[in-house]
Formats: structure tokens, sequence, C-alpha cells
């Protein structure tokens, strides 16, 4: 009996006539994002990033994108997804994006202008076959392809409704969500304009849409329709599709491409031992070997990929390094292609584990990587890591690049209309992975000029409202601290993860408190979001705490083994002078350790 139909779609067929898709109410609301810099709030940033780049390379294979599960059979035309919503949902966006770019332009080019007018309403009306379903009611009337169900609470349809006639959001009626649905309704409007901004950028000349412009658009139109696929598994029931979306997110695709490459390589080496029997080789002893000395994870398959082609896989991690191995690989004058491949996977899992695991033996570069891994687009990060460390084999010239690439994704991360794009990181790992690298170049990639070098100056030494960023610049002060010091004087080593923010005078501080007799209101509003306001504790404390006056906050502060904390619990009465001077000694000890001075 078939359970399920897997089947592989362009996007013109997943968008195909009448077909609807139905998000069911028990599926979480929209939450791909556009305006964050780590992996977990720009999804909206890398899809697009990926699908440019794959549509600028010539590449003439198709791009899948991801799978889609949904409920429902062919002759039914309506699928409910139980697997896929966000993606669906940002291709929703892009589709009508396209639509709301073209109807927005303002110039066009006078010499071409009827014919440019003729396609911008053809390409409206081709991105609305997409959008929509037409059926006539005595007359024609367009349902959405794309439908999210909601019985009670807030109603999201209305608000993807408006996002497709390129309306605004101050066109729906917020008066009675919450602040939650608020944002999350700010979130479809914020990610179609994202998509514009792109749009604009990509095939908007001097602010003029020109006859070449539209070729292009034409172009990657027809990339999205026809080379950007998605595999559809349509299932009969709810069961079914449940326990494959457990199996997709939870244990198979991850794994199967460890599987697939244990596999490979026990029969590699499984051939060669029947053909020279006389080198006594172990096939399965070749695969524990790997398992057991190194951090195997299954996401090391893609980033051996990746920083080795120095762009994204373009299928399976599996296929991918398939590909590499009968690309790069042959035959030595002792070594087999199997054992000259398998040398460069154990030298690129050695590495990978010392990124990973904060095993690199330099103190300074381990105490760097531990930074730039907790910044987000940990990706991205690692497959340059991996690269650098691949290709070149001096400390100081790994630290010199180190120092002006960490500048450059400290300043991405703080400035707030900054975002980060994978474009610099592989254009860098196409320079690192040449016979001969050029330092110079791949300096120049990520080095600021004098202005970016003031921009992320100002934005360390302003306020850092937001704890996540504040705990990891405090982190990195510590990090600086340590690089700054002899490894005979003092090591900083701390639980990153279990260590939590504190703010020496409270966000809200109790009434009663000396925080409000000792330190005036503009000090207060000044200071209280400053680094200089600011540590770390490493043991967890109730968070009425944080509310404390500083005679019981120093007995929470002489718990902890970090100096930077433990120091306060020294001072008798804390002042102003006290918190500017501090805040002067973290930027001070900042900018020397990320060479600003």
């Amino acid at each position: 009996m078939i359970q399920f139909t897997p089947e592989q779609k362009v996007l013109l067929d997943v968008f195909a006539k009448d077909l609807t898709y139905i998000i069911p109410e028990y599926q979480r609301p929209y939450s791909w994002d556009s305006i964050g810099k780590s992996d977990k709030n720009n999804q909206v940033n890398v899809m697009w990033q990926d699908l440019i780049e794959f549509y600028e390379s010539n590449n003439p294979n198709i791009y899948f994108l991801g799978s889609m599960v949904v409920i429902g059979d062919t002759s039914q035309r309506e699928y409910e997804v139980v697997d896929g919503q966000q993606r669906l949902t940002t291709l929703t966006l892009l589709f009508v994006s396209i639509k709301c770019f073209l109807q927005s332009l303002t110039q066009i080019d006078e010499t071409n202008q009827q014919d440019l007018e003729v396609f911008i309403k053809d390409v409206v009306d081709d991105m609305d076959d997409l959008l929509f379903n037409k059926k006539k009611l005595g007359s024609i009337t367009h349902t959405k392809k794309v439908k999210i169900e909601r019985k009670i609470g807030f109603d999201y349809d209305q608000v993807l409704q408006k996002v497709i006639e390129c309306r605004k959001i101050d066109d729906i009626n917020l008066a009675e969500a919450h602040e939650e649905q608020k944002q999350i309704a700010q979130r479809f409007f914020d990610n179609q304009k994202y998509f514009i901004s792109k749009l604009m950028e990509k095939f908007v000349d001097h602010n003029k849409f020109t006859y070449n412009n539209a070729q292009d658009l034409n172009k990657f139109i027809d990339f999205l329709k026809n080379r950007v696929t998605v595999i559809q598994i349509r299932c009969p029931s709810f069961d079914v599709a449940y326990q494959i979306f457990e199996i997709l997110n939870n244990r198979g695709l991850p794994l199967s491409n460890k599987d697939l490459f244990r596999n490979f390589l026990i029969s590699e080496f499984s051939e060669l031992k029947a053909t020279l029997p006389s080198r006594g080789i172990d096939p399965n002893q070749k695969w524990y070997h790997l398992e057991n000395n190194y951090e195997l994870a299954p996401e090391f398959l893609s980033r051996y990929v990746e920083s080795k082609r120095g762009g994204n896989q373009q299928y399976s991690a599996f296929n991918d390094l398939q590909d590499i191995y009968r690309e790069n690989f042959k035959d030595s004058l002792n070594k087999k292609k199997i054992e000259n491949f398998y040398a460069d996977i154990e030298k690129n899992l050695d590495i990978y584990t010392r990124i990973t695991t904060s095993q690199h033996p330099q103190k300074e570069i381990r105490n760097r990587i531990s930074f730039l891994l907790q910044t987000g687009n940990t990706r991205y990060i690692t497959n340059f890591l991996m690269s650098l460390f691949r290709n070149i084999h001096s400390d100081k010239v790994c630290l010199d690049i180190l120092k002006t690439f960490e500048k450059y994704i400290l300043y991405i991360w703080l400035g707030s209309s900054k975002r980060f794009s994978s474009k610099q990181i592989y254009q860098a790992i196409g320079h690192l992975n040449t016979q001969k690298p050029s330092i110079d170049e791949i300096l120049d990639i990520f080095r600021l000029n004098t202005q970016q070098t003031e921009e992320l100056k100002n934005a360390l030494y302003d306020d850092i409202v937001d704890n996540n960023t504040a705990k990891l610049i405090i982190a990195r002060y510590l990090w600086a601290f340590d690089n700054l010091n002899a490894e005979d004087i003092i090591q900083i080593d701390f639980d990153y993860d279990r260590a939590t923010l504190e703010h020496i005078i409270p966000q809200s501080p109790n009434p009663a408190s000396n925080w409000l007799k000792d330190f005036t209101p503009s000090f207060r509003k000044e200071y209280t979001y400053k680094l200089g306001n600011m540590t770390l504790l490493t043991q967890k404390v109730n968070s009425s705490a944080k509310n404390y006056d500083f005679n019981r906050k120093k007995t929470i502060y002489s718990n902890t083994k970090l100096f930077l904390s433990n120091a306060l619990s020294k001072i008798d009465k804390i002042s102003e002078e006290d918190i500017k001077k501090r805040h002067q000694e973290i930027i001070d000890l900042l900018f020397k350790d990320l060479e600003l001075s």
C-alpha cells in the first residue's frame, strides 16, 4: 500500500493553476525574518542570497530549495501544509515583491518605454497567476493560492491578503492585536520590503529601469519558475504526514548524509582491500578511526563541501562530496585515490574539530574563534575558518586575517542597518583555495575603511540595549584580557552558554535601594546600557536579585571566579566614577585587542 508520494516539482508546478495550500491553525505563525544577522533571524536574507548567487553563477543545474509535506491528493487540488509553510509563505512574498517592485517603478527608460510598459504588465499578470486562482462566478474572482487558516485569534490571512495587494500595514486594523501579533504582522511587510530593496539593487540601474534590466529580470523569473525545485511529499492522512515530518526534521536528513558517507568509505576501502590484500586494510576500522578521534558531526560534510567549493552545496552534502571525490582526487605514486581522499577528509575533520570544540593550540586564535562562533551565521563562518586553517599554515598570518575578519563581523553585527552576506565569505574562500593565496587580497575583502572603523568604535562606546549582544561583547572583553596576558599569569575559562548578563545599576532599580540615592537620573539614563555597567555571572541568580542594592549584590559577585565580576565585590561603596572608569577600561582594552585605537 502506497503511504505517500514524493515528487520533485519546479515552482511553476508548486504554484500551478487551481492549486490551493491551507496553512492550518495548529502551525506556528510566520517566523522567518530579514532583520537579523544570524542564522536564526535572517532566513529570508539567506534564501535571497542563495537564489541570486546560484542564478548569477550560470549553473545549468536545478536549484533544490528543500522539501514540503502536505496532506491531500492530486484530485482534490487542495493541500494542507504540514511542513514547509515558512518556505512556502516566503516564496509567496518573493513573487508578490516582484509584482510590487514593478508597479512601484517611477523611472523607465524612455527609449524603450512602450516595450517596457508591456513587459511590466505581462510580468505583473504572470505573478498574479502564481499567486491567485481565478474563478468565474458571474464575474472573475481571485482567491489566494496560499491561505492561512485561523478560526480563533488574530487573522494573519488578512495580512497576507494586504501584502499580496501591495498595500501597507496601516491598511490593517491592529487595534486589538497584542504586541507579538503586531510583530508577526509587521514581519510580512518587512520581508516584502527586503525583497523589493534587493530587486531594486539587482534590476535597476541609476534609478532607471532599462531594457537590459527587463531582460535580466525575465531570466531570473524564468529561473525561479523552472529551475528552482522542491520535493513535495503528498500524504493521505495527518498521521503519515507527521511521521515523515518527524523523520525529516529530527532523524532523517542529517544522518542520512553521514550514513551514506560511511557506506561509501567502507565500500571503496573494501574494493581496495580486495585488490591489494597485502596492505592489510580494515575498511570498518577506517571509519571508526574518524568517528572515534574527531568531532564527526553530520554538519561536517556540508562544511567540508562548501569550504572546498567556495559556495553553497548544490544538492545534498553527500552528492556534492562525491563530485569533489571524482573531480579532485586521483591515484598518486604511493597511494590510491581513496587513500588520498581519506587523508584529505581526516585533515579537514581535524580542523573542523579544533574549530567547533575550541581546541586550537594557540590561545589567541582559540579565543577569537570562540567569539566568532557566537555571533551567528555559524555555517558561513565555519566554512571560512576551515578554508583559512587548511590553506594558511602560519599562526601569525592566520591571526592577521582573523583580526580583520573579526572587526568586519563585529561591524556588521553591531550596525543596526547592516546585513550579513555570504558573498564576501565565499569571495575570501575563493582566494584562500588558490595555489598561492594573496593575503592582501583576502584582507582587502574584510578591511574596514576609516568611516566604518569610527562607526564600530562608536557602536562599542554607546548604549547596547540588547542583552544577548551586550553579553557577547562583555565576553569578548574577557577574551581580549586573556589575549593580552601571558599564559602562565591568568587563564580565562568560562562556559559562555551558562553565563548570564548582569546590569550593575539595575534597569529598573528598587525605590528603596542605593541606586536612586547615589546615582543621578541623568547618569543612570546615560550609563545603564553601557558596557561599564555590565558584567557576567557564572551561577544562576534569581531574577529578583537583579534589583538588589549594591551591598546585597556584592555577595553575588564574590561567588563568581570571573575577575570582572569578583572585583566588584571588593568595592566598598560604588559610585558614578567607578562605573565611568570601568567603562573606559573595558573600551580601552577592546580597542587595543581589536586594533581600533
